[in-house]
C-alpha cells in the first residue's frame, strides 16, 4: 500500500493543520509512500483516483459518502477518519489515525464490502450511485403523491404517502430509520423499501434481495406538483408531476477499510442507539 489519496473535507480544517498531520503521519510510517491531496469533491479527478492503493476520507459521513459514489467506480477502498459530528461510516477518530496507520501495516484490517445502489431515472436514462438511499419524495407542498411500486416485474403495491425511501443496510440508521424503517446489519444483501408518511396504515417497510429490480411510477395527480429524487441526501434531481424511477444494487461494492478492534454493535450503540 504505497499509492494514497489523501480526500480531505475542507470546511472541517480551513488551516489544513489536520491535512498536514496526515500528512506527516503517512510520510513517517509508509516507506516508499506517494500521496494524492484532494480536497472537497472527487468529481473530474479520474486520472489521479486510477492506481489509488487506499483513499483516506477526512470529514464526517457526508463526506464518505460523497466520495463512495465515484470510488466505488475504480475499487479503491476507503478508510475514514472522522473530524466532523457523527461519523458512523468512519472507521477511526483523529486522535487514533497514528495507530490504525500501525495496524494497517500489520494487517490488522479487513475490507467491509457495502452495497450500493444503482438508481435510473426512465425519462432520461440517467444513472445515480448510492450508498446510503434513494429517496422520491413531493416537492414544498403538502400534498401526497401515488406511488405505484413493482418488484421483478411484480405488482407489489400501490399507496398515496409523501415519499419512499429505498435504502441500503448501510442507509438503515439513516433516513430510513427516523420514518420507521429497521436497522440491518450492513453485511446483508438487502434492500429495503419504506414509505414516508403513507396514507393506508398496512404499508410498512419490506426488505428484499438486493439483486431485485425495483420500479416505483409516481404521480402527484391533481396537485401537479413536482416530485423529486435524492441520492445519498446530496445529489437531487426533479421527475416531474409523473416519473419512474428503477432501483437495483450497483454491480460494484463499496469498500471500507475496518480495524479489527472495532466491532460494529460497540459503534452502533455508541453513536446512533444513545444519542
Amino acid at each position: 500500500m504505497t499509492n494514497i489519496g489523501v480526500n480531505i473535507n475542507t470546511s472541517k480544517d480551513p488551516d489544513e493543520r489536520i491535512l498536514k498531520y496526515i500528512v506527516n503521519i503517512l510520510e513517517q510510517y509508509i516507506k516508499p509512500v506517494n500521496i494524492t491531496i484532494f480536497k472537497d469533491d472527487l468529481n473530474n479527478e479520474e486520472k489521479k483516483i486510477r492506481g489509488l492503493d487506499a483513499m483516506i476520507v477526512l470529514g464526517g459521513d457526508g463526506t464518505i459518502l460523497g466520495a463512495a459514489r465515484i470510488l466505488v467506480k475504480y475499487d479503491v477502498p476507503i478508510l475514514g477518519v472522522n473530524i466532523g459530528h457523527l461519523g458512523f461510516l468512519t472507521s477511526v477518530e483523529m486522535l487514533e489515525f497514528e495507530d490504525a496507520i500501525k495496524r494497517l501495516l500489520n494487517n490488522q484490517y479487513s475490507i467491509e464490502e457495502r452495497v450500493m445502489l444503482n438508481c435510473i431515472k426512465k425519462d432520461t436514462n440517467e444513472n445515480f450511485p448510492a450508498l446510503n438511499d434513494v429517496v422520491i419524495c413531493k416537492g414544498t407542498l403538502s400534498r401526497i403523491a401515488e406511488f405505484t411500486i413493482f418488484i421483478d416485474d411484480c405488482y407489489y403495491s400501490k399507496f398515496d404517502a409523501d415519499g419512499v425511501i429505498i435504502s441500503t443496510p448501510t442507509g438503515s440508521t439513516a433516513y430510513s430509520l427516523s420514518a420507521g424503517g429497521p436497522i440491518v446489519h450492513p453485511n446483508l444483501n438487502v434492500v429495503s423499501i419504506t414509505p414516508i408518511c403513507p396514507h393506508k396504515l398496512e404499508m410498512r417497510t419490506i426488505i428484499v434481495d438486493c439483486k431485485s429490480k425495483v420500479e416505483i411510477l409516481v404521480s402527484t395527480k391533481e396537485s401537479k406538483e413536482e416530485v423529486y429524487l435524492t441520492i445519498d441526501g446530496q445529489e437531487s434531481r426533479s421527475i416531474g408531476e409523473l416519473g419512474e424511477i428503477q432501483v437495483s444494487a450497483l454491480n460494484n461494492k463499496c469498500k471500507l477499510i475496518r480495524l479489527q478492534n472495532k466491532c460494529y454493535f460497540d459503534i452502533l450503540n455508541k453513536k446512533i442507539l444513545s444519542r
